[in-house]
């Protein structure tokens, strides 16, 4: 088992769950910053972060309905309910990369009857909404989410009707799978105790856990 453990200063502020999703699909997945505050106005912060290699992907919550959606990179679930936000390629008839928006995001409403809902305007815009940029190949895009631009990831054409996220941890570049985020209700406004994001390490083709702690 390989464990690394990273900390660093940062003053980007971005919202509780803005910031899970941002450390999931903006790239640099162990450089959780040290002092990131996850809601303005409140002392909650991140406090640091490790990966770590282990044989299986965890399955976080088994009682959880996994998204199986033609096209899928990754899923976001947080402990509040089974509801879901489902990020797919999006392929023109021929098989490759729409320029225009390559990836989708929507909520399966898995706490209801499993539905597809759109995000909501301010969910797209200032939450869990990804935007994709052009590279000099039409096959490769780099993707940020809205509330973390600084965070990059990679979307490439395999092949037709296929493609693949990749992002780096530290020293390993990897495949996200899926994100868990542990959601404090007792308070007044909701607050994040923990993010996990699982994905497969692409050197050794183990699964990576990442653990960003929250103070």
């Amino acid at each position: 088992m390989t464990r690394v453990v990273t900390r660093r200063r940062a003053v980007a502020r971005v919202g509780a769950f803005a910031l899970a999703f941002g450390i999931l699909a903006a790239g640099s997945l162990s450089q959780a910053q040290e002092g990131t505050r996850i809601r303005p106005g409140t002392e909650q912060a991140v406090a640091g972060s490790s990966v770590t290699l282990v044989d299986e992907v965890p399955v976080v919550r088994p009682d959880f309905p996994v998204p199986d959606e033609a096209g899928m990179l990754f899923y976001l679930q947080r402990s509040t309910n089974s509801n879901t936000i489902v990020y797919v390629a999006n392929f023109r008839d021929d098989g490759t990369l729409d320029p225009d928006e390559p990836v989708v995001a929507y909520w399966r409403r898995f706490n209801t009857t499993g539905e597809r809902k759109a995000l909501k305007m301010v969910e797209d815009n200032f939450a869990f909404g990804v935007r994709a940029q052009a590279t000099g190949d039409p096959n490769v895009f780099k993707l940020y989410v809205v509330s973390y631009p600084e965070r990059m990831a990679t979307l490439k054409l395999v092949e037709p009707g296929r493609a693949e996220v990749t992002a780096t941890a530290g020293e390993r570049t990897f495949q996200p799978l899926y994100a868990y985020v542990d959601v404090n209700e007792d308070g007044l406004m909701p607050s994040v105790r923990e993010v996990r994001v699982m994905g497969r390490d692409l050197a050794t083709g183990k699964a990576l856990v990442e653990r960003i702690q929250i103070e």
